[in-house]
């Protein structure tokens, strides 16, 4: 039987490059790993709206939440599924990156980073196939699905 949690069981994220194609990754300050910007969505929001409200609040940028790049079902034995919502949050411009503010009291950094220079203890297995599903879609013009067990 699952276990009910306190957090939500579906979130949204977006896939953020710079003009160099480099993909944007946040540090949050409560958990060990980086991670796509993006959180969990609320009762009654969608994920587009998530996604977009989650960006605005952790980088202060307002920006147009693109195309469902990956829609992802993970299943742990025990819990409930956690679906996650992947968006192309665009190109961002470097005078644009300028205007990024950290939500100081839920991320601790950020940076670009080329998907092969994240490392395997930068970000759990699970996001890794999430986040290279998700850019495999943004150059191409499908969503992929996934269902993940790990």
């Amino acid at each position: 039987m699952s276990q009910p949690t306190d957090r939500p069981n579906v979130s949204a994220g977006a896939v953020i490059c710079d003009e160099q194609g480099r993909v944007l990754i946040v540090n949050p300050v409560y958990k060990p790993r980086w991670n796509l910007p993006g959180g969990g969505v609320e009762a009654g929001e969608d994920p587009r709206g998530a996604c977009r409200r989650e960006v605005l609040e952790e980088l202060g940028l307002d920006l147009a939440i693109g195309r469902l790049l990956v829609h992802a079902t993970l299943s742990v034995s025990g819990r409930e599924p956690h679906e996650y919502f992947v968006f192309d949050g665009g190109v961002l411009p470097a005078a644009q990156q300028k205007a990024i503010r950290l939500q100081e009291s839920e991320l601790g950094d950020f940076r670009f980073s080329r998907p092969e220079d994240i490392t395997d203890e930068e970000i759990p297995p699970t996001a890794r196939r999430m986040w290279d599903a998700a850019l495999a879609a943004r150059a191409g013009t499908e969503t992929i699905e996934l269902a993940i067990t790990p």
